[in-house]
């Protein structure tokens, strides 16, 4: 077989050996960056405003503190040489700990000492979490530009793994969302187990898999803190492209972070509902992300750009519009519909952004004739931490400025309820509906000792109102329509526009500001690519 069938060959076999590895990374990223939030507000915790404030609080400065030592860790696998070679190592060892650390977050509830037993807990598992999948992350990503330097390749293999990204995140979207609407508890610490397992399945993949090819570089010295800030330093179109990066991130986190509440707060607590808006999410990403070599081949990226951004406004504003005019009314259809909009135009824009910072490390390479891949793709975890930390600041602003979270305590103790209740045998759920009659019992244990006598009433009635259904000899809660009553049908005016208002008007402005950046400030466009190689192929010939 020639040099370049082989070559062939291995690119094929790179190409889904990496991208597949992909899927199980971004469904163990799914639960734990979209739905943490979710499930504190929702499984049955019971915190308190304070107690929650205090959790976000935690998972805010632990996200800006982990991104910034993603630069770190990038210089640590610069540093790294084993016959497995500086990605692989990683990879594996940070998937391996990432599995074990969501499956103790989600099967793990000490809510002891009123509810601030967990709030510690959460402190130091969030931390560990941090730290495993940051391990994981950077590694998998600085093996990217490492595969290929073709253009047309680099596309392609960076395309696939997106869009196996994107087919992680939907399916851990939508699993979630279907499996733990009024079942929250369980379905949380089950899922957190196949997460983990199909995490560690897919990276095994991608370290057995991928055959790294050598590229031709000069022998880079260690990398040092002060040369890994040099290299980010001196790269001028790294950080435009990452600050692009990080005004995507927060703007199009907003919608995904919120979106779950407005379903509940405008259709109902309902996981079928919430399944198909993330399906709109999830078709309208993969869909655009697998078709992008070819828009790009016709219409170039600067282009691109400029759509992707016309029909995130469009699709925002029509959202935010909906009901407020007669022949648009507010239903799971017309989301999705302009969702699709939304969702489809931040595909391309996120597309865009992965490539070009990828192309930063050929312009690295040109300007300093080093690639230095793993500290310049750090940047790209470490804006996603920065904008995930905004984000979930902007998140928990809103439901507790609103009073979303608080209203939707009623949830949470329906939740907690139909996890004990269904746990009991026969005779323990007659007595425990008496009790409720009886407004007796129930909450007396200690987990809710900071009730008071009113709430404890007015939790009594809400129980009052639950229904019960057969299932294999025993009788299941089933608290949706009562969830309705309570959360839905008790929402006010103000409590939605704000909700609407922060899963709009926000995301169209950053997203606006990240198109700027890039149209105004990043210069490495397919034409100045092509030079880049040929200039780097003509240095290393004339040094021969």
């Amino acid at each position: 077989m020639s040099t370049e069938s082989m070559k062939k060959d291995y690119f094929k076999r790179n190409k889904w050996a990496y991208g597949l590895g992909g899927i199980g990374r971004d469904m163990s990223y799914t639960l734990v960056a979209t739905f943490f939030i979710t499930y504190v507000q929702f499984s049955g915790l019971g915190l308190s405003v304070a107690q929650f404030s205090v959790i976000s609080m935690i998972l805010i400065i632990s996200r800006v503190w982990d991104a910034i030592n993603d630069p770190i860790m990038g210089a640590i696998i610069e540093n790294t040489k084993s016959r497995w070679g500086k990605f692989k190592p990683w990879i594996l060892l940070g998937s391996l700990l990432t599995a074990i650390v969501i499956v103790l977050m989600f099967n793990v509830r000490p809510l002891g000492n009123d509810g601030w037993n967990f709030v510690i807990f959460f402190g130091v598992i969030y931390l560990l979490w941090e730290v495993s999948y940051t391990i994981n992350d950077i590694s998998y990503w600085s093996m990217l530009p490492a595969l290929t330097s073709d253009t047309k390749k680099r596309n392609s293999i960076t395309t696939l793994a997106v869009v196996f990204a994107g087919v992680g995140a939907f399916v851990a979207n939508a699993i979630v969302t279907f499996l733990t609407v009024g079942n929250a508890v369980k379905g949380y610490a089950y899922i957190s187990i196949v997460i983990a397992v199909f995490l560690v399945a897919c990276q095994s993949l991608t370290v057995f898999g991928v055959k790294q090819p050598k590229i031709e570089v000069e022998p880079e010295e260690n990398v040092t803190l002060k040369k890994m800030f040099n290299v980010i330093r001196k790269n001028d179109q790294l950080l435009w492209v990452v600050l692009a990066m990080l005004l995507y991130n927060v703007g199009s986190g907003i919608f995904i972070g919120l979106g779950y509440n407005f379903i509940y707060l405008e259709l109902g607590y309902n996981g079928t509902l919430a399944v198909v808006f993330i399906a709109s999410f999830g078709i309208s990403h993969i869909g655009v992300q697998t078709v992008y070599p070819r828009l790009a081949n016709k219409f170039g990226r600067k282009k691109l750009q400029f759509y992707s951004l016309l029909s995130v406004i469009v699709g925002y504003l029509f959202i935010f519009i909906l009901d407020f005019i007669p022949f648009l009314p507010l239903t799971i259809v017309t989301i999705c519909l302009f969702g699709f909009l939304v969702f489809g135009g931040q595909a391309i824009i996120y597309m865009i952004l992965t490539i070009n910072i990828t192309n930063t490390v050929e312009y690295n390479e040109y300007k300093t004739g080093e690639r230095n891949e793993a500290v310049i793709f750090s940047l790209r975890p470490f804006m996603a931490k920065m904008g995930s930390a905004l984000q979930q600041g902007i998140v928990v602003l809103v439901l507790i400025i609103s009073g979303i979270y608080s209203l939707s305590s009623n949830i949470n103790i329906l939740e907690n309820q139909k996890n004990y209740f269904d746990s009991l045998s026969v005779s323990e759920q007659l007595e425990y509906k008496q009790n409720v009659l009886n407004k007796e019992k129930i909450f007396d244990h200690h987990e809710f000792s900071k009730l008071t006598e009113e709430e404890k009433d007015e939790y009594y009635e809400i129980l009052a109102k639950v229904e019960y259904i057969s299932q294999n000899g025993k009788e299941v809660m089933e608290i949706k329509n009562v969830a309705d009553m309570h959360f839905k049908d008790q929402a006010t005016t103000p409590m939605r526009l704000i909700l609407r208002s922060s899963i709009t008007f926000v995301p169209i402005i950053l997203i606006f500001f990240c198109y700027f950046v890039l149209k105004s400030k990043f210069k490495i466009d397919e034409e100045t690519y092509e030079k880049l190689i040929k200039d780097i192929k003509a240095n290393k010939e004339a040094t021969i």
